[in-house]
């Protein structure tokens, strides 16, 4: 096995992984708030997203998981989870179009909304399970050692990993 370099010059990339249905693109999570699409190393232009606008990024927050719903060649539809200016946890929801991944910014929908007490341990993994459900990873809240003892509470969103049926089946 030997390391292949794919592309440079995505300093923030968080995460990257292709598309169902689209093996021939790429997107990379930048924390700074881009989904950039790359095909064949090269990146493209036009983002499949940029949520910049609605971000604060830097240390652990900014636009930190993406997923794309397992029918996305045919509905369009992808998740993104990142802390909104307020330093805010959002999952979002928004639909491209898959020929050209190009997504409508006016196409958003806030799916989920927590408060975040502190700037960091915000979590941000999104992912679809083979149940077809979303799967968010929600971090403590922050503060060194879970002060608040988020993880063990059963009153509050934060340190859980939640299930969302995002097709309300």
């Amino acid at each position: 096995a030997r390391l292949v370099r794919v592309a440079g010059g995505l300093d923030d990339a968080l995460y990257a992984a292709p598309a169902p249905g689209d093996p021939s693109r790429l997107y990379v999570v930048r924390q700074g708030g881009r989904v950039e699409v790359l095909t064949k190393g090269a990146r493209r232009a036009r983002p499949l997203i940029d949520v910049s606008s609605r971000i604060v990024s830097g240390g652990e927050q900014g636009l930190l998981g993406l997923a794309f719903h397992p029918r996305y060649a045919k509905n369009g539809r992808f998740f993104v989870n990142y802390t909104n200016r307020a330093g805010d946890t959002r999952v979002v929801q928004f639909r491209a179009n898959p020929r050209t991944a190009v997504a409508a910014p006016s196409s958003a929908r806030v799916i989920l909304s927590v408060d975040q007490p502190f700037a960091n341990h915000n979590g941000g993994m999104v992912t679809f399970g083979p149940d077809g459900k979303l799967y968010i990873g929600l971090g403590d809240g922050g503060g060194g050692g879970d002060p608040l003892a988020a993880g063990q509470r059963s009153d509050t969103l934060l340190g859980k990993i939640l299930r969302i049926d995002v097709d309300g089946r």
